[in-house]
């Protein structure tokens, strides 16, 4: 907590701190890319967050925005991506195994009131 209220410090001389958002802090939440799933499926998100992809499918792997707003590099058997979730990265995903498989990333608003 001395910390983040040290660093937030020299930030709020400046102006560059919006209030409450210093307060919060991103969320890593983990997805699994499997042989013919996600796991989990749906991730609740908000912008900022990082998610880390780890393909355990057994083979290499990309994954794609169904409305084409993002996209990763392939990703090979047991490799990890960390992904910070943009405000239009919401939605549905897609990949490619031996099927196609679909995520989903349930972009919310963060609460300002803490």
């Amino acid at each position: 907590m001395l910390l983040k209220n040290l660093l937030r410090v020299p930030l709020l001389t400046f102006g560059l701190v919006l209030p409450g958002l210093a307060a919060s802090a991103a969320d890593e939440h983990i997805v699994i890319i499997l042989e013919s799933a996600y796991f989990p499926q749906n991730t609740t998100v908000v912008a900022g967050d990082v998610v880390r992809f780890v393909n355990e499918s057994g083979r290499d792997h990309a994954i794609f925005h169904a409305q084409g707003n993002w996209a990763t590099r392939a990703l090979a058997h047991g490799e990890e991506l960390l992904v910070t979730i943009e405000p239009d990265m919401g939605g549905a995903y897609y990949g490619m195994s031996e099927t196609k498989i679909t995520g989903q990333l349930d972009l919310t608003r963060p609460n300002v009131a803490d």
